[in-house]
């Protein structure tokens, strides 16, 4: 029983190592994130906001 439960574990082991090694190796697909666009996006958001706040407190005072 115990030669059975190493076997398990031997497998499920070596299934992980391969998925995991195919995963790293694959290039990102369509749909994936693109941190500079991001990164852009949110800089611009950001000086939107910051834009709109002056505005708010000038004519608030």
């Amino acid at each position: 029983m115990d030669v059975l439960i190493a076997i398990v574990i031997g497998f499920i082991l070596v299934v992980a190592g391969y998925v995991g090694y195919y995963a790293s190796q694959e290039e990102p697909k369509a749909g994936g994130h693109d941190i500079p666009l991001e990164l852009e996006v949110l800089d611009t958001e950001t000086k939107s906001i910051q834009s709109f706040n002056q505005a708010m407190t000038k004519s608030i005072s």
